[in-house]
């Protein structure tokens, strides 16, 4: 039988956090699958490490709706496809062939700031299509037992119908012990000898203003460290920076831009002391996990997917509270033992989401869903 997926996501060789969970997937199946095929539907040529069981179908360019829902449909049909994987939430409306889509977070509809800009017709647009999209789908797979219930609370979903498989940190994130490639990144970057990590965007949600008021409150108690601030110096990045001048911090706070895998960021997690994440909202939150799997302490906030995701490797805060996230944050500094303990739990945590381990889980819940059809 036949496999079709939207493979937009990884048509241009970015890594986005759908397009890697989608690449891995791809590869899996490829290895492992003997009885299917699966069709990979894109506009450009896809550059793959295995191409075995794996063909692709390349439709040329057109407004983004009609290849969604005149297009794919056809393609779709003409080449008798079985069954439909949609790794975000829009699918092709206009067809009878059973669709499985993937909706990883609605933080569009559950972050107020986001809600707001989105204005009416957008409000609108997420009401009506995105449940309609939903609705149409015969399963829905997202990455945590909360997004599962912004699904279900937002769109009115039977439970039943929703599956969650969390995502995977790659091979890659592991601790470093390499001098020459630590002192490599720490030139390159320009590194304090001690220093409190985050590693993100710093978009309204990362809250990222949070933890620059809570180092505020510590950085005079602890002269030797200093945050740095791992990620793109775009409007909002440019902000912050703005942000840590106004409140004399300037001299304390690193900013490294945006972290490129080519830029090793396993070195920069464990060159780190430790690492903090005070997000407001998370479908999942792949970055303090891979802090963890490099063997970085973490302190984390404790709201919407975050606590699944950490568990009791690290230690959760209120994001809102400053006073609880310097506390955390002093907390750890103080007491290695603490910090040496959350390492090996935040070891031993993060192996149980290996790539090679959610591909497996996403490979045999779509394989279990085609036999179902047939």
């Amino acid at each position: 039988m036949k496999i079709g997926v939207d493979a937009r996501e990884i048509q241009n060789g970015v890594i986005t956090g759908i397009g890697r969970s989608l690449a891995n997937f791809i590869k899996y199946f490829s290895i492992y699958e003997k009885e299917h095929d699966l069709f990979l539907f894109s506009e450009k040529k896809i550059s793959l490490d295995s191409k075995n069981k794996v063909t692709q179908i390349h439709l040329t360019h057109c407004p983004v709706f009609l290849w969604d829902q005149v297009k794919l449909p056809r393609a779709l049909k003409y080449h008798k496809i079985d069954m439909f994987y949609s790794p975000y939430y829009k699918l092709p409306i206009l067809t009878e062939i059973p669709i499985v889509n993937q909706i990883l977070d609605l933080m569009w509809l559950g972050f107020p700031l986001y809600k707001e800009s989105l204005g009416l017709i957008g409000r609108l647009y997420f009401a009506t299509f995105g449940k309609k999209y939903a609705e149409k789908s015969v399963n829905i797979i997202t990455d945590s037992e909360h997004a599962k219930n912004d699904i279900i609370r937002f769109w009115g979903i039977s439970p039943k119908k929703i599956s969650v498989i969390p995502l995977g940190i790659s091979d890659r994130y592991v601790p470093v012990n390499n001098l020459r490639l630590l002192n490599e990144i720490k030139k390159k970057f320009d590194l304090p000898e001690k220093f409190i990590l985050y590693l993100g965007n710093f978009k309204p949600h990362k809250n990222v203003g949070a933890l620059v008021k809570a180092f505020k409150k510590i950085e005079t108690r602890f002269q030797k460290y200093h945050l740095v601030l791992a990620g793109p110096l775009d409007e909002n990045g440019k902000a912050i920076k703005q942000m840590t001048m106004d409140i004399g911090l300037k001299d304390k706070v690193k900013f490294t831009d945006t972290i490129r895998e080519q830029d090793f960021p396993e070195a920069l997690l464990s060159l780190a002391d430790l690492f903090v994440f005070p997000t407001l909202y998370e479908g999942f939150g792949l970055p303090p996990l891979e802090a963890m799997a490099c063997g970085t302490p973490v302190v984390a906030s404790n709201l919407t997917s975050v606590p699944e995701v950490i568990g009791d490797a690290g230690i959760l805060v209120n994001p809102l509270d400053i006073g609880e996230l310097s506390s955390a944050i002093s907390y750890l500094i103080e007491n290695t033992e603490k910090r040496d303990l959350y390492s090996k739990k935040g070891l031993k945590r993060a192996r149980r989401f290996r790539e090679k381990d959610t591909a497996g889980k996403l490979y045999e819940h779509l394989i279990s869903l085609l036999e179902a059809i047939k």
